[in-house]
């Protein structure tokens, strides 16, 4: 069955009710073009396609969705929002009844203020898990600040990041750079805490510590940080240039003579005739 323009209104209305019928949570889908089997809740979408279910949203240009499971797959430009979580990716893999989502193709994941990147994200809604597939990741902040590594998983329940494989954070705001093996990255506890395993290393204003562990606390603040290395430690210290003291101009002083001159140009007279200081000048 096919249904175009305004005539899409009357059939959107028979899903809603279908599905209101046949699922607990029912779900509603909007297109240029829907081919819908009544018999099992299966449409086929195609151009501007809007679905909304349990109180999230997904667009995209074509979509093959079960209106009764909310199970599916969207293509083309997909843009998925609910609450404060925000996916998008070029395809959309919507498994056990919504729960499982897979985003493929450049595919991004905002909570809060954190994003995850990657070729492919899988992400769990109802344990608020996600993780990377593939052989790049990056977790970033709002401030600037990021995690990259080959693997990366994000517990955004808890605020725990684990990343594997070459990993490496930057953080500008607080002029950091680190490297490691591996990464577990606690975004909750003492304002943000970094632990490096294997090869760990650190530099933040020129001096760097590292070792077969290290631990980096206080991440989240500029000022209070804390380095702990285990293992192999070394530390590289860079002294800090004293500042320069202000140098004070003389309050009297002529180009070419020193601070406190001995001759000086008689008055209304210059530039003409010199005066020792201290004689007095005739008329």
């Amino acid at each position: 069955m096919k249904k175009y323009g305004t005539l899409i209104l009357g059939l959107l209305l028979s899903i809603s009710f279908a599905s209101a019928v046949m699922a607990a949570e029912p779900s509603s889908i909007y297109a240029d073009q829907i081919d819908y089997d009544f018999r099992n809740g299966q449409a086929v979408a195609k151009g501007n396609v809007l679905i909304k279910r349990e109180g999230g949203t997904a667009t995209s240009k074509d979509a093959d969705y079960n209106t009764n499971t909310g199970n599916g797959k969207l293509t083309g430009s997909v843009v998925a929002v609910k609450e404060d979580s925000k996916v998008t990716c070029q395809t959309m893999n919507i498994a056990e009844k919504g729960d499982h989502i897979t985003a493929i193709g450049n595919a991004v994941l905002k909570k809060a203020d954190k994003t995850l990147r990657s070729s492919q994200v899988e992400y769990y809604a109802k344990r608020e898990f996600a993780e990377t597939v593939g052989d790049w990741a990056q977790l970033s902040l709002d401030d600037g600040s990021t995690l990259d590594s080959a693997y990366l998983n994000y517990n955004m329940k808890d605020g725990m990041a684990m990343g594997r494989g070459n990993v490496r954070i930057v953080s500008p705001p607080r002029k950091l750079t680190a490297r490691g093996d591996q990464a577990f990255y606690d975004t909750k506890a003492d304002d943000g805490t970094i632990k490096l395993i294997g090869h760990a290393t650190a530099t933040q204003d020129g001096d760097t510590v590292s070792g077969n562990t290290l631990t980096l606390k206080g991440t989240g603040n500029q000022k209070d940080q804390v380095a702990i290395a285990d293992g192999n430690v070394k530390l590289v210290y860079v002294p800090k240039p004293e500042p320069k003291k202000p140098v004070v101009e003389p309050y009297y002083s002529i180009v070419g003579d020193s601070p406190v001159p001995e001759e000086t140009y008689k008055q209304g007279n210059w530039p003409g005739e010199t005066i020792k200081i201290g004689e007095t000048a005739l008329a």
